[in-house]
């Protein structure tokens, strides 16, 4: 019979430290041929922590971290909650223009950035933030260049006493926010969701149970670190393990497929987008991925020819998972033992000690096996609620501690989930959460536009692409080239829309109400999308 894990009471800190105690000299992190053992990077983590305190930090404080998947992020995010800070985790393909809602919405407090994506300067782009965000007091530096643009590096600080740090991790609780991550939701205004040290903890120990990890397992971490997905199946699952985290030198096909030869990594937990996208690689054939043992597929959804070929074309046991930001990353999987058809066709089952059930979309009463409604989960696993926003938190989290996920699917008769779509207007591109009300707010200024509306399009790579459909105003000559750089300036780039349409009207209903339903059909018509 499978054993089933307790749930534990622990801190971030804690977690860590029986890593430590258990595996001091097994490898914890690698990156460029650089190594910290449990021991080192425990060590490594109490001096950011004390640097961090020495800056200012206290318990509550909600402090920024817009940082690639380097060294110094990892330490960031075990040392924050060690002192009972939250690290808010931001996406690092913001432009300038979308950065300061998030931290004015979260009121952060501080920031700290590392170098940069995709030609960004992050240290540059900074400059000025504290005028735009009222509660941000300051930023710092962390990235491995020294090119800090001017900014304070997190090197240089000196640390806090003894005493103080013993006392600032004394007071860190199970229960205090550990984390903060951003999802856009299905309005215009971020969503950013906070999620305890407990159930962070809990989720990494449950999710490196379904992987079956050891101490012996090489993570290949391939998800951006600011990911629900990537901080539990990846940091803290390695950690509950006692495994290794193994960095890419970026984000690449190229580089992923190194990490993989030359590290030796056995789990790949990713998104089908990169999956598919290295499957495609001309040169896949040439690389050694025998380490291989098994990995996660999550972030979207995917048909389950797709699972099939990614599942044998890297020879290892592929396990299907769903998760959400809401639910602290996956609230199912698959068994490893599950049969190829069950693992491709199917989420698995909901995790353990998480109740789930399926809903009737209209009553909320809960329907049997083989009807189709909206997964429902309860748990350890479910948010703290979305920070400055009880409305928000209400509709999604219920009187019962019910969270409404949003997907729709069914249960047959082994308890495994069958999607079958989203109730959500939510456009999930490549495992990227896109509100559509951000697309088309961002040409709210355009006088040319009488009306817009942007629905998610299905793709074979990404899962689903943005289609951008444009009402323009009679007479008007706005083109498609002028709108797509208008939002390449304002949007992050998996945000700008694939296709743009221009139609005489929008699909409505007697209300007034895009029908979203009718308006994707046509797409499709007119894209001959299949």
């Amino acid at each position: 019979m499978r054993e089933i894990l307790p749930l534990e009471n622990w801190t971030v800190s804690q977690l860590l430290r029986r890593a430590a105690q258990r595996f001091p000299n097994r490898p914890a992190l690698e990156y460029q041929g650089r190594a910290w053992t449990y021991r080192e990077l425990d060590e490594a983590v109490d001096h950011t922590a004390r640097r961090l305190l020495a800056w200012g930090v206290r318990r509550g404080d909600r402090v920024g971290l817009w940082c690639e998947t380097e060294p110094n992020t990892i330490f960031l995010l075990y040392a924050l909650p060690r002192i009972g800070a939250a690290a808010a985790c931001l996406n690092t393909s913001l432009q300038r223009a979308e950065l300061a809602e998030p931290l004015r919405r979260t009121e952060v407090s501080r920031l700290i950035v590392t170098d940069g994506y995709r030609g960004m300067s992050f240290p540059e782009l900074c400059r000025g933030l504290e005028e735009e965000v009222p509660t941000l007091e300051a930023a710092l530096y962390a990235g491995l260049s020294g090119k800090g643009g001017g900014l304070e590096a997190l090197d240089s600080l000196s640390e806090a006493s003894d005493d103080m740090f013993g006392e600032a991790e004394g007071e860190t609780t199970p229960q205090d926010i550990g984390y903060i991550l951003y999802t856009s939701g299905t309005t215009s205004v971020p969503k950013a969701v906070m999620s305890t040290q407990y159930s962070r903890v809990n989720s990494g120990i449950q999710q490196a149970h379904d992987l079956g990890a050891t101490e012996r397992d090489r993570f290949c971490v391939s998800v951006p670190i600011f990911h629900c997905f990537c901080l539990s199946a990846n940091v803290m699952a390695a950690c509950a393990a006692g495994a290794c985290l193994h960095l890419p030198e970026g984000r690449r096909t190229g580089m992923i497929l190194k990490a993989v030869s030359q590290g030796k990594c056995t789990i790949l937990n990713s998104v089908p987008t990169l999956f598919h996208a290295i499957l495609c690689r001309p040169d896949f054939e040439r690389w050694d991925l025998s380490s291989l043992r098994t990995g996660f597929i999550g972030g979207s959804f995917y048909p389950a020819e797709l699972f099939r070929q990614i599942n044998d074309g890297f020879g290892f046991t592929l396990l299907s998972s769903l998760g959400q930001t809401e639910a602290t990353a996956g609230l199912t999987a698959a068994y490893p033992d599950d049969p190829l058809e069950v693992r491709a066709r199917t989420v698995g089952h909901f995790m353990d000690h998480v109740e789930g059930k399926i809903v009737h979309i209209e009553t909320g009463g809960e329907l049997p096996a083989g009807e189709t409604g909206e997964i429902c989960v309860r748990g350890y696993l479910v948010m703290a609620g979305y920070y400055g926003q009880p409305e928000e938190t209400a509709k999604a989290v219920d009187g019962d501690g019910w969270l409404h996920t949003g997907d729709m699917g069914w249960l047959d008769g082994e308890g495994n989930i069958h999607l079958t779509g989203r109730l959500k207007e939510l456009i999930i591109r490549g495992g990227e959460n896109i509100s559509p009300a951000e697309i088309e707010t961002a040409l709210g200024d355009v006088p040319g536009i009488l009306e817009c509306k942007a629905v998610g399009v299905p793709d074979r790579h990404y899962g689903e692409e943005v289609c951008l459909c444009a009402v323009r105003r009679e007479g008007d000559g706005t083109d498609e080239p002028e709108l797509r750089a208008l939002l390449t300036q304002r949007l992050a780039d998996f945000k700008v829309p694939k296709y743009i349409l221009f139609l005489d009207e929008l699909p409505k209903t007697a209300t007034g109400k895009v029908r979203v339903s009718e308006l994707a059909q046509l797409i499709q018509e007119r894209l001959k999308l299949s």
